[in-house]
């Protein structure tokens, strides 16, 4: 019920970040580590995969591709069953997911079992990031919202930084295996502790009966002596979300361009952090170079998001600081394959293309999940992600092409550069509607006031 999730939010923002808001930060932190490990972790472990199995590298694109198709049905029918059946059941039902078949893909053998194996671990993938940052934005004060959804997902660009030098580290002693048996493991670990913490939805707390002692006990310990007011529905806007409610009340023209800008920048990243170490080493790299070239393109994109998260709290249009953003990343991607003579400065391109790049996809994210009401909020979410996941499945297999064609590095960057220009375009094209139709209720009443005075 909106006016009681409005009126609690106020209540938060005037209060100090509490310990129990800390707490659910580090454990969405910790869980989207999990999840952005497991989810890069086949492009660091595909070059000694072909080894070990006598298959030409262009052949993995097909794992590649399963595993983002499972992220996408994740991402597009998981969402909408944590609006309504509550996020912290659809999370923990998703680690456990993708935690047990991470494990079991240190036992594949070949390319086809490996492929099936990781669609259904995306599957769980695919729903953890958006529920997580959805039950982050219900729980970070208004002042910091965007700052802290856009920290907690950088759990996702950090576990995958983490991949590469755990691949580094350790393929070389313990082979492929003790890389799917790390990611499978670690989020099983951290199971109980979100089982025993992770709090419920507020959407769910506020609506469900059954509930009542979890949201007194919550608001007890976040909004001491604070009592909700009397439940008020909102003309036209039902209590329970649906999917159809991302397309009305003004919300089907945004609700188009955050797709679009979705699928544009998960082209260009999914195409990176697949297919950048075999790039680089095809240009010369060493393989240990190559990945931690491609960790350090994940590690900076890790500060990136924390920069920008901040900016965009500040600045008036997030959209157009987006716009921007994603303007200089087309630019240092093009750059990486510019001088295959110096490994620094191809490095160095790399890096301010991982500072934009994951920074600005992670701020966006942060920025969507604050777009939609609560009640739609993980659906909204899980969409822009799921729709998105098409641009991504496009980047791999458009890598796999580009291997196989055995253009230079140089031709590949610059044609990876189009979908950065692209995203710059579609965000600044996206527009709240409650911005809009104050928009035009200004400009109504700029011409009603012409139209008086003419008279």
């Amino acid at each position: 019920m909106n006016n009681q999730i409005d009126a609690f939010r106020k209540a938060l923002d005037k209060r100090p970040f509490s310990r129990y808001q800390i707490r659910t930060l580090v454990l969405l932190i910790l869980l989207l580590i999990c999840d952005g490990y497991d989810a890069q972790l086949l492009g660091f472990v595909v070059p000694s995969l072909a080894h070990d199995w006598a298959t030409p590298k262009s052949a993995f694109g097909i794992i590649f591709t399963s595993n983002l198709i499972g992220l996408t049905i994740g991402s597009l029918l998981l969402t909408p069953l944590a609006d309504r059946f509550g996020i912290r059941k659809t999370l923990l039902s998703c680690v456990l997911l993708f935690a047990s078949l991470t494990l079991l893909s240190a036992w594949a053998h070949n390319i086809e079992t490996l492929a099936v194996i990781r669609f259904l671990c995306g599957i769980g993938m695919g729903g953890a990031m958006p529920s997580a940052m959805a039950l982050m934005a219900d729980y970070a004060p208004p002042r910091l919202k965007t700052f802290c959804v856009t920290l907690a997902a950088c759990g996702f660009s950090f576990g995958g930084a983490a991949g590469g030098f755990i691949a580094a580290s350790m393929m070389e002693h313990y082979g492929w295996q003790s890389v799917f048996i790390v990611g499978g493991v670690a989020p099983l670990v951290l199971l109980p502790l979100l089982f025993l913490w992770l709090p419920e939805s507020l959407a769910r707390l506020f609506s469900a009966k059954h509930l009542s002692a979890s949201l007194n006990r919550m608001l007890h310990t976040l909004v001491p002596q604070w009592t909700p007011p009397a439940p008020v529905l909102e003309h036209g806007r039902p209590q329970k979300g649906t999917f159809v409610d991302l397309f009305r009340h003004g919300y089907l023209r945004p609700t188009i361009f955050i797709w679009c800008t979705c699928v544009s920048t998960l082209i260009l990243l999914y195409f990176i952090i697949s297919w950048l170490p075999t790039l680089l080493g095809e240009a010369g790299f060493s393989s240990t170079a190559a990945s931690l070239a491609t960790s350090s393109f994940l590690a900076s994109g890790t500060i990136g998001a924390i920069a920008f998260s901040y900016l965009a709290d500040k600045v008036a249009s997030k959209e157009r600081l987006l716009c921007q953003i994603m303007l200089v990343c087309g630019l240092a991607t093009a750059a990486i394959g510019y001088d295959h003579g110096s490994s620094a400065l191809t490095v160095a391109a790399v890096m301010v293309a991982g500072f934009c790049l994951i920074g600005g996809q992670l701020t966006l994210n942060a920025v969507i999940s604050n777009f939609y009401p609560a009640h739609i909020r993980a659906t909204g979410v899980g969409w822009a992600l799921g729709v998105g996941r098409l641009g991504s499945i496009s980047g791999p297999l458009v890598g796999a092409m580009l291997i196989a064609m055995q253009l230079p590095l140089t031709s590949a960057m610059l044609l990876a550069a189009i979908p950065a220009l692209l995203a710059a375009f579609f965000v600044v094209k996206i527009a709240h509607p409650d911005n809009q139709r104050s928009k035009e209720a200004d400009h109504l009443g700029e011409s009603d006031s012409r139209a008086g005075a003419r008279k």
